[in-house]
Order: structure tokens, then sequence, then C-alpha cells
């Protein structure tokens, strides 16, 4: 397959109209005003539900601010790893590694609920994201031992090992970025940004081809076509002015895709075994990936 992403199947098709792309920051009333040009409302289709997601304004430098929307984001994402995790292992057999994730989930959504009433500045920011990072590192060994684990055969868990190795990179993921933000600097690289994203990208794709039902054939071969396209972005072809629009596009595409998968899901008219908060968690996933790649200035 080709890996120009003009050639695939993604298109915004009329089946994908269904839902509506939710971009909404939570702020205090000091810092709303200055953002409220960039956050836009659900289309106010039912349908399009799920949790907000926290970016920060337009052209916004200041590290306090990323700080906040990365903690935000972040302390979410891996609260529903965990959650994912103690759904996923049932029964006695799995009863102690069930019960270390849900920990990691009780942890993370304290952590994220001091996020949302916390004062971050300059002087104190810093130390937040350490108090993160510091829940993380371990959350992140856990998910290597049971990757680990799984792969040797000492545990039987309904996680893909892909889904484990996925989760790793993203507690990788956040940790640098909280480092780099504790360090001074707010700024994206884009050969990084696209490496990361694309290879989660993909893997969504992969997750929901094999999570639909087998008979959904025009999704599942949908699903199947977008991983191969976002496998074609992670490749280091990386020059700026050659593959930016190309890749935004194409993950705004992925995003009504999704949009539509979580509609489906949640009014039943698509047939899988997709949780909807996973459904949600993913396209709340690809909606950072297009605001990271426009910070770095790719444009459609």
């Amino acid at each position: 397959m080709s890996n120009d992403p003009s050639n695939s199947k993604l298109s915004r098709r009329a089946m994908m109209k269904i839902g509506g792309m939710a971009l909404v920051g939570v702020w205090s009333q000091r810092e709303l005003p200055a953002i409220a040009g960039r956050l836009q409302r659900p289309s106010g289709n039912p349908e399009a539900s799920g949790k907000p997601i926290f970016l920060p304004p337009d052209g916004s430098t200041d590290v306090a601010v990323h700080s906040r929307a990365e903690n935000l984001f972040w302390t979410d994402v891996m609260m529903e790893h965990a959650g994912f995790f103690a759904m996923l292992m049932p029964g006695l057999e799995l009863a102690s590694q069930r019960g270390q994730a849900e920990n990691f989930q009780r942890s993370f959504q304290t952590q994220y609920d001091r996020a949302r009433t916390a004062t971050l500045d300059r002087t104190n920011c810093a130390a937040f994201n350490r108090s993160t990072i510091e829940l993380i590192k371990p959350f992140l060994e856990y998910k290597q031992r049971m990757l680990d684990a799984q792969n040797s055969g000492k545990i039987r868990t309904l996680v893909f090992p892909l889904f484990f190795d996925h989760t790793v990179r993203e507690a990788q993921r956040a940790a640098m970025r909280l480092e780099k933000l504790s360090a001074g600097d707010a700024t994206l690289n884009y050969p990084e940004v696209v490496d990361f994203w694309s290879a989660g990208m993909s893997d969504h794709s992969e997750f929901i081809a094999h999570l639909l039902d087998p008979q959904v054939q025009d999704f599942i071969s949908q699903a199947l076509d977008s991983s191969a396209v976002f496998k074609g972005f992670n490749q280091g072809n990386h020059d700026h002015a050659l593959p930016g629009g190309a890749i935004v596009l194409a993950t705004e595409e992925l995003i009504d895709f999704e949009t539509t998968i979580e509609a489906g899901i949640n009014t039943g008219r698509i047939k899988s075994i997709i949780h909807p908060t996973l459904a949600d968690h993913m396209r709340r996933e690809t909606l950072k990936f297009v605001d990271e790649l426009k910070r770095t200035g790719a444009k459609t």
C-alpha cells in the first residue's frame, strides 16, 4: 500500500458525519477570556458526548499553562489505562494484578482532581510536574512487568500485548513532556510529535479493527487502512514542508472515524466489544495529536 495518504480510503464520508468534535478546555474564570476563541463546543448532537480535552491557548509558551494542561490530560489518560487493565484482568488468578491497577486508578484520579483545582505558576509548576512524574514511574514499571508477564505466558489477561506496549510508550512520553516543562521549555519538536503520535494512531486503528464485530467488514477495513497510513508517517521522513499538511488531514479524518465509532457504540448501531470509555479515550488522544501538530507549525 502506498504511504501517500491521498491514496488511502480515509475520506470524510457521509457515514462519518454522525458525531461532532469537541475541543473543550476547563480553566479558571481568570484564564477563560484569553482562550475563549480557542474553544469549540460540542455540535449539539447528543451522540457526540464524552470527556473534554484540555489544551493550552493558541500561541501560549507559558510553562505553567502548559503544565496544567499536560497534567490534566496525562493524569486522566493514566487513570483510564489503569481502569482498562482492571476491567481486562478478570478472575481470582488475576486478583493481585487487578488490585494494583485499581490502586493506580485511584492515585491518578486524586492527582487529576488536584490538577483541576491547583493554581500553577512559574514558581510551583515544576514541583507539581514532579509529583505527577513520581506517580507515573511505578505505573510505568507495572505496565512493563505486565507486558513481560503476558508475553512470557506467566499471566493470561484480556489485554493485548500491543496495548500494554502502547501504554508504556504513553507513560514514557508523559514523563518526558513534564520533565521538559519543568526545565522551562514548552516547545514541541515536530519529528518527535510525528514519531510518537503516528505510532499511537496506528495502534488505535488496529485496536478498533480487532475489537469490532467480525461482520462489520467496512469499518474493519477502514481501520486497517488507517493503521497503514499512520505507519507510513512513522518511517523517519520528517521534512517539515512535505508531510505536515497530509498528516494533519489524515489525523482529522481519523477523528471523524473515531467519533463515528464512538457514536455507533453508544447508540448500538455499530457492533463491537469496544467499551465506550475506550472509544472516547482514543478520540481524545487523536485530538491531542492534531493540537500538537499545529503547534509545531504543520498546516492543513
